[in-house]
């Protein structure tokens, strides 16, 4: 788990140090956070991640844009990395619209431990980087 690479984007200060917080806990140590999907744009450039996880509602560009970005990026590494989208939105269409732009697992906000550790290391043991 030292070596995996994971990227919280969220706007929200609070959520991204509670996830940070819980992935710390659960043995991950490379562990970053940004506040915009730009942000995160800039790191995908930069650096090679194994997991996102993201928000849905951000301002300019929202989570779901943010995936779907993500995977039709011409760089492989980027177009596959783990992504679970992080939000409050819990209707069965939101959920289809996340399914059917690429994500890989969707946690509905609030945030448990159970739910972070189960999503995350669910995975990551699916995409065999644990």
């Amino acid at each position: 788990m030292h070596e995996v690479n994971i990227l919280i984007v969220d706007d929200v200060n609070a959520v991204r140090f509670q996830v940070k917080d819980l992935l710390r806990g659960m043995g991950f140590r490379k562990v970053q956070s940004v506040g915009t999907t730009a942000e995160a744009k800039v790191l995908l450039d930069t650096e090679e991640f194994q997991l996102i996880l993201c928000d849905w509602h951000m301002e300019p560009m929202d989570g779901i844009a943010f995936l779907r970005e993500v995977r039709t990026s011409s760089n492989p590494k980027i177009a596959q990395v783990s992504f679970i989208m992080v939000t409050g939105e819990s209707t069965k269409e939101k959920v289809v619209e996340a399914v059917t732009a690429g994500v890989d697992d969707y946690i509905v906000k609030p945030l448990t431990i159970g739910q972070v550790q189960n999503r995350v290391l669910g995975v990551l043991t699916k995409k065999k980087i644990l």
